[in-house]
């Protein structure tokens, strides 16, 4: 018997008359998935003509089927990408605008580089922050007529409870509405200052687009429209003025102490009490260092000036027992890598959700050097600005004043004790223990 063809079997039975006459049909058995749907075929046929001929058509038809949906997959890809072309997301401006403004800044020094990275972090949480997407085709003839049809049109985008990323929307699309929604988003995990610094890189990127598409020349800066309320009082709301407390100490620099990496304690140390940043003590070179003259000569500013900072008693028995290891410089951390490791340390300590930040030693460098002075003079704060910014560095005297100093109280410093209670100490000793740096 010849080969049938594939889908075609012969099923033969003998008939249940005197006659047992056998009798043979073919029977046509095939599937095929179109459009995600299962289609089938199963029957028989008296003559092996017509179950191909029906084989045949099957086949015909779920090919003609099949071609027409390539095609129409095809159709709405182009109309994809051309709609891409016409109307590019806004997350296509804010890779030109990284491109463009961030990526050539100079990023030699490793201040320049944090400062890089940590504007990208930014872009990329506004990039992949999901706010709700209002803009359906089902609910934007509703959107637009405005008032109570607008208003039905919200409460079924709210049911729905669809949301896209912010990256994903179009610069058309994107009013002071999802500026509102970006927000509130934000808010249930930021607080309202970091949403505020958030909120100034979008507004950047809105304000170069007409120098990316001449369309853009006439479009309002959907930022300057937002519900201001939202972050009413910010500044105020968001201050952090939390104090390492005597508890906070020991927990903090205990941990340091048993880090199995000396460097991360050394550079906490030195910044407790001489007020670095982690840009100006981490990069540190041992040319930099000069403890006969008791300073260190700082370069990687923000304002790009030299600078010197006097090195106190504590910090210079830390310089002197530091093992010089890493060539030119003290210690092997990037300001990056130091980041990370100090911030997963504080995270875990608890003291991060207290409000403790490494800058925060800078604060305690002030409160340190205001203690002392007051304690042996019984002057105020305010009367030792001068020497402070000369010991610490700071050129700015009238920020000292308002960002420190000021924010110590009492204003009248009569006793030891007040002093102490100011400035968050009641232990003169603590921190002290842990200074010398050992080698594991």
């Amino acid at each position: 018997m010849a080969t049938l063809p594939r889908g075609i079997t012969a099923v033969s039975w003998k008939n249940s008359t005197k006659s047992k006459e056998k009798i043979v049909k073919y029977r046509v058995r095939v599937q095929k998935k179109v459009d995600d749907q299962q289609v089938k075929l199963d029957s028989l046929f008296d003559t092996l003509q017509q179950a191909v001929d029906e084989l045949n058509n099957f086949k015909s038809k779920a090919g003609s089927y099949f071609l027409s949906t390539i095609d129409k997959l095809k159709e709405e890809e182009r109309k994809k990408v051309n709609e891409f072309l016409v109307a590019p997301p806004i997350s296509v401006y804010i890779s030109k605008y990284i491109t463009e403004k961030i990526d050539t800044r100079k990023n030699e020094t490793q201040t320049q580089q944090r400062n890089t990275a940590v504007i990208k972090s930014f872009f990329k949480t506004i990039l992949k922050t999901k706010i709700p997407n209002r803009h359906y085709s089902t609910t934007e003839p509703l959107l637009q007529a405005g008032g109570m049809l607008a208003l039905i049109a919200n409460n079924t985008l709210s049911q729905a409870e669809e949301k896209k990323e912010f990256g994903a929307f179009k610069v058309q699309e994107i009013s002071y509405i999802e500026i509102n929604d970006y927000i509130k988003e934000r808010l249930k995990t930021v607080k309202k200052i970091s949403v505020t610094r958030e909120l100034s890189f979008i507004k950047k990127v809105f304000n170069e687009l007409k120098y990316y598409d001449k369309s853009f020349f006439s479009l309002k800066n959907p930022v300057l429209f937002y519900d201001k309320g939202l972050l009413a009082n910010s500044d105020i709301s968001s201050k952090n003025s939390y104090r390492l407390s005597t508890e906070d100490k020991d927990i903090l620099f205990g941990a340091l102490h048993k880090y199995s990496n000396w460097e991360l304690k050394a550079i906490s140390l030195l910044s407790y009490y001489c007020g670095f940043s982690r840009s100006e003590i981490v990069p540190l070179t041992w040319e930099q260092v000069n403890l006969a003259e008791n300073y260190v000569q700082l370069y990687q500013k923000k304002s790009g000036q030299p600078r010197k900072v006097y090195i106190l008693k504590e910090a210079k028995e830390i310089f002197e027992n530091m093992p010089k290891t890493n060539g030119d410089r003290l210690f092997s951390y990037g300001v990056l890598g130091f980041s990370g490791s100090f911030d997963k340390l504080v995270e875990k300590l608890g003291l991060r959700k207290k409000g403790f930040r490494f800058h925060f030693f800078r604060r305690e460098a002030i409160s340190n050097l205001v203690f002392n002075l007051s304690q042996a003079t019984g002057s105020t704060g305010q009367d030792f600005s001068i020497l402070i910014s000369e010991i610490l560095g700071i050129e700015n005297i009238a920020s000292l004043e308002r960002n420190h100093i000021n924010q110590l109280s009492p204003t009248e410093i009569a006793s030891q004790n007040q002093v102490m209670k100011s400035v968050g100490h009641s232990n003169k000793k603590t921190t002290k223990r842990y200074s010398r740096i050992k080698i594991r």
